[in-house]
């Protein structure tokens, strides 16, 4: 039995990249997701202090403050992410290649 060491360091490093590829694209969606909205800026040009600490009772989860670019980022990265996952299923599975 010969293994091709070359063949299985190609399918390795390209497993590992694809994976990193994925997690960090997630990731990044979630990020964009905890973007928080600008803070208004006071006559001066100084900015509001962001107040007292909040307790866990009164968290209420709203993304209205978000700004719309990062709403599209994210569902971007999510796409991307998704897109990524089928293609390495595609290439996986040879039932699905036609030719």
């Amino acid at each position: 039995m010969n293994i091709d060491w070359m063949a299985f360091l190609i399918v390795f490093a390209s497993a590992l990249l694809a994976a990193v590829f994925v997690v960090a694209l997630y990731s990044l969606g979630i990020r964009f997701l905890a973007t928080p909205a600008p803070r208004a800026p006071r006559a001066d040009g100084s900015f509001e202090p962001d107040g007292p600490s909040r307790d866990d009772e009164d968290d209420d989860v709203d993304d209205l403050g978000r700004p719309r670019w990062a709403t599209v980022a994210a569902n971007a990265c999510f796409a991307l992410s998704a897109l990524a996952v089928l293609v390495g299923i595609f290439l996986i599975i040879p039932a699905l290649h036609f030719w």
